[in-house]
């Protein structure tokens, strides 16, 4: 499958979710709702983790080009993520919250400036579910399917890690609750079996 092709599935991608996203963080300012837990009160707010949280883009990127060269691997990926991209927009709309992240602020280093940057750009009043978590597993689940990681299985648990501190991040940032990181990946986990099962076994079929 042609690079030229791929980067135009993902530039669709990338502007569908530029536009709902900001789209809706500008047109729903009011929190309606609260999903702070004791637990994430206990989370200490880490700010190196942004060097992770920023991640989620590039890998993305880099998979899809680098990894995945089957097409009925990309179209089934890309479909999921569509998918998921459509559900989180409706969410946010139903259910817009916001995280009190005023108290976590760190001006003594060059991560707490990023992640001050970072909540200038991103208002987080879209927490549930969270996008970077569900984006994050979508790919590490998709990667498994690749010949690139069949031949070298230890790819697999690398996303997976890769995934898993990328959950992390959104709690220690405080740009995200826990319910909005189990969410991520309940959403992940439902996106990737259903385009796997339709796309991927359709395209497969039709080779």
């Amino acid at each position: 499958m042609s690079n030229g092709t791929k980067a135009k599935y993902l530039t669709l991608f990338i502007i569908f979710n530029f536009i709902t996203y900001f789209g809706i963080q500008i047109l729903f300012t009011v929190s309606e709702y609260n999903f702070l837990t004791s637990l994430d009160n206990a989370i200490p707010f880490i700010p190196e983790f942004i060097w992770i949280y920023h991640t989620l883009i590039p890998v993305i990127l880099v998979t899809m080009f680098s990894f995945v060269s089957r097409k009925e691997v990309f179209f089934s990926a890309f479909t999921a993520y569509m998918i998921a991209s459509v559900v989180l927009s409706i969410f946010y709309v139903l259910f817009p919250s916001f995280y009190p992240r005023e108290a976590f602020v760190d001006n003594s280093s060059i991560s707490g400036w990023l992640v001050e940057l970072t909540r200038m750009i991103d208002g987080a009043n879209n927490t549930f579910p969270s996008g970077h978590v569900t984006f994050s597993w979508l790919l590490a689940y998709f990667v498994g399917l690749t010949q690139y990681a069949k031949n070298r299985p230890w790819i697999k648990a690398i996303y997976f890690i890769w995934a898993a501190l990328i959950a992390v991040s959104t709690l220690t940032l405080k740009q995200h609750f826990i319910v909005d990181v189990l969410s991520g990946i309940l959403l992940s986990s439902m996106c990737y079996f259903l385009s796997k099962n339709i796309i991927f076994k359709r395209l497969q079929t039709a080779n």
